[in-house]
């Protein structure tokens, strides 16, 4: 197995690229089936004899060659994470088929909602609720965070692992629709070191320095420290509130691995991360959303500060607030690898400490009317166990036990400015915005406490039937405890008494599969999986209420080849989901225009089903251009959805609707050419990724039985390009790229949508860049 230095160089001509391009799912059908037949006819003097990199993956919880894991994936190897220039999730999200994300803008410009096959979180971002997909950071849960869906830092990676449908049995809690599994760079016995310095346009700076010693034979430490910077895509012109978007970004990892004896390993790892940003990267669209419309009624003509509305203005903003986003995050990380020959023990804990400060301008305009404060912190710790067979003969096994407590912390208060009304500078046109409040008045104020105590055990065996078939069955038993505070809280200045609610929930889910080796170079498999998210417990002023667990069946169908003498990589799989009692936040006014009756509740949809197919194929053209092509196709749909209330308290009936953020179609198409310069490797790539139309959300599907308008609500469909090259001339390392090369015009979902200017989306406009690396001793 190649270590990630040499992986990184060796993948310059040869690399894993998984991605596909069409306009819808015949053509792709026939395009994907066209070129895997294809190209065993090309001339072997036309390719080389080199084969594509084997990758391994670790999806079973064991590593093992992605061609015999029977799971649909897409993974990234750390020569792909650099050469992509990976930094954060969406960069790997774009390229995975079936997977969309919208950047919610609720946390910051990395705050994310992943959606896999249908999957997401379809949420308001303030309530604490389970997350539907797991994210994983060296087998540690990290997914618990007080910015709703962590998207980590990505310096010094390994690989990166995006795993579709329920991943129960190993990934437990939060892994209803997938997970992401992340490892980075372990220590070892080489004594490396990398410093890289990177800039671009919208004042992007970088400095990235990173260190490897083997302090003995048994001990090794590993560090990582990066520092980022930008002035962001959007600027504010009021000289009172934050003057951009940008940030300031600090991480670092300190990782030792220490060798007490041969058959011992203990890993402990400690990164912490710091996240400062101004104001949120979005604009106002013109469009006011339901909320809005029920405060302050659906004639309110939106404000624009004279700027103009998307996508005439897509860079400037008029806040008088001085606006923040600050995220925090510690996680220490502790494994210990036991091996007793014929089996090995695994011991996983880990702790994360997540703060989350938001300072925002609620009304979104000039005026200084309501302001939004947010300052929430939460601490996760978890135990895992695990005993696992190693290189059974025939018969192989996994069981463990896992113990997880979560405790989030929020402070909420949205209070008065020190202006109730807007003047038009050009008109002279006074508009009422609050009754005669004083400022600081506390419109509506509360402190929250979510708690969760999950404990499971779980198991999973593997039997070889014959040489070629080998049947699995696992499963997972898991118990969670939610008990969930609300007090001091306040309404318009006025006491409203406290309340709590606790409820318990509790889940088998079985996993079965069949795989089945067609020959040397194909694997077939089959399975079905049961997927669960815990329920919970919904709490306002005066009433506390349980909502169900979200719980789905995930049938598939797959096949994983390897052909072309080791050249060309194809996958497939046909899937289908059908789930109960989806989980759907929303939020509506108690009292029609009362701020203060705000009540938020978690809906259970009544039934929901998702069907569709993945494909994914790599091969080597020849000796110095490698494609990648992967696409995803997916049908969603309420099933059973009669009364879904959206924001304003309208109801609608989403009955046969397609779910929110899931576009039927994603698609992308890696070209990636190698060549020499001077005797050294150099690498040039084109990128291109398309996304299908789909709503951003609750009120997008709702939006036809309303009346509402199509923008914004309905995300159009998008393409756009990256282009990339570097050059390696061993100790020194260049890399450039252009993302967006074509400057397309696009959005990928709305953010927090109260506002006078409308519900905000975020421009995406070009971006280049450059990062020059220099490497001294074993690389």
């Amino acid at each position: 197995m190649l270590t990630s230095a040499q992986s990184g160089k060796d993948t310059a001509n040869r690399r894993y690229l998984g991605i596909a391009m069409t306009t819808n799912a015949p053509k792709l059908s026939v395009l994907a089936l066209s070129v895997s037949l294809a190209l065993p006819l090309v001339p072997r003097d036309a390719v080389a004899q080199a084969a594509l990199e084997e990758i391994i993956v670790t999806a079973q919880r064991r590593e093992q060659s992605l061609k015999d894991v029977p799971v649909s994936v897409t993974a990234f190897t750390a020569g792909e994470l650099e050469k992509a220039s990976i930094s954060e999730a969406r960069d790997y999200l774009a390229m995975s088929p079936n997977v969309s994300f919208s950047e919610d803008g609720e946390a910051g410009n990395r705050s994310i909602n992943i959606s896999i096959r249908g999957v997401s979180n379809v949420d308001l971002g303030e309530v604490s609720t389970a997350n539907s997909i797991g994210y994983y950071i060296d087998e540690l849960n990290v997914g618990t965070v007080t910015n709703g869906t962590i998207n980590p830092q990505l310096q010094d990676m390994e690989r990166i692992e995006v795993l579709r449908g329920p991943q129960g049995t190993y990934f437990g809690r939060n892994s209803l629709g997938g997970a992401i599994n992340i490892t980075t760079i372990k220590p070892n016995e080489k004594r490396f070191g990398e410093i890289v310095a990177r800039g671009g346009n919208f004042g992007g700076l970088g400095i990235q320095a990173t260190g490897n010693l083997p302090v003995s034979d048994t001990f090794m430490l590993r560090g990582v420290i990066a520092y980022d910077e930008s002035d962001g895509f959007v600027r504010n012109v009021n000289p009172n509130g934050a003057p951009n978007s940008g940030f300031e970004y600090l991480t670092g990892r300190v990782a030792a691995r220490f060798l007490p004896s041969d058959n011992v390993t203990i890993d402990i790892s400690v990164t912490h991360t710091d996240e400062e940003e101004g104001h949120d990267g979005g604009v106002g669209s013109g469009v006011l959303d339901l909320d809005t419309q029920s405060i302050f009624g659906s004639s309110f003509v939106p404000i624009d500060d004279q700027l103009g509305f998307f996508p005439e203005n897509q860079r400037l903003v008029n806040h008088n607030t001085p606006e923040l986003n600050n995220n925090q995050f510690t996680i220490v990380n502790g494994r210990v690898t036991w091996s007793l020959g014929d089996y090995e023990i695994r011991s996983i804990t880990g702790f994360l400490g997540s703060e989350t400060e938001r300072v925002f301008d609620q009304d979104n305009i000039s005026a200084d009317a309501i302001v939004r404060f947010n300052d929430y912190e939460g601490e996760s710790f978890s135990q895992e166990f695990r005993i696992a067979s190693v290189g059974g003969d025939g018969f192989n096994w996994t069981a463990g036990v896992y113990y997880a407590q979560d405790e989030i912390e929020q402070f909420n208060s949205i209070q008065a400015g020190t202006e109730t009304s807007y003047t038009n500078p050009v008109t002279g046109e006074v508009i009422g915005l609050l009754p005669p409040i004083p400022p600081g008045f506390r419109i509506n104020e509360n402190n929250r406490v979510f708690e969760t105590t999950s404990f499971a055990v779980f198991g999973e065996a593997t039997f070889d039937v014959s040489e070629k078939l080998s049947l699995t069955a696992g499963a997972r038993y898991t118990r969670d405890e939610i008990d969930n505070r609300f007090f001091d809280v306040v309404a318009f200045e006025g006491a409203v008494p406290d309340i709590s609610g606790s409820d318990d929930f509790s889940d088998f889910s079985p996993r079965f599969v069949a795989r089945y080796e067609l020959s040397d170079q194909t694997n077939l498999y089959g399975s079905v999986s049961r997927g669960y998210k815990a329920g919970g417990v919904d709490l306002n002023v005066d009433s506390s209420s349980s909502f169900d667990s979200e719980e789905l069946v995930n049938w598939e169908m797959g096949f994983k080849s390897e052909f072309n003498d080791g050249r060309t990589r194809l996958s497939g799989a046909l899937f289908y989901l059908d789930w109960e009692d989806l989980q759907v936040q929303t939020n509506f006014l108690a009292i029609p225009g009362d701020i203060s009756s705000a009540v938020e509740r978690t809906l259970n949809a009544g039934s929901a089903s998702s069907a569709g197919f993945e494909l994914e194929l790599t091969t080597l053209l020849s000796d110095n251009f490698t494609l990648g092509l992967a696409a995803g196709y997916l049908d969603s749909e309420f099933d059973s959805f009669p009364d879904a209330v959206l924001a304003g308290g309208n109801v609608v009936d989403l009955t046969g609707s397609e779910l929110p953020n899931t576009p039927d179609l994603t698609a992308s198409a890696v070209l990636d050419y190698g060549f020499d310069i001077g005797g050294n490797d150099a690498f040039a790539r084109l990128e291109v990724q398309h996304r299908a139309s789909t709503a951003g959300d609750l009120e997008g599907l709702g939006a036809p039985q309303l009346g509402l308008p199509d923008f914004p609500y309905q995300i159009d469909s998008y393409t756009i390009a990256n282009l990339r090259a570097g050059l390696d001339m061993g100790a020194l390392r260049f890399n450039l790229f252009v993302e967006n090369l074509f400057d397309k015009e696009y959005y990928n979902g709305t953010q927090d949508n109260f506002g006078l200017a409308g519900i905000r989306v975020r421009p995406h406009p070009r971006v280049y860049g450059l990062s020059i690396s220099y490497r001294f001793g074993e690389y």
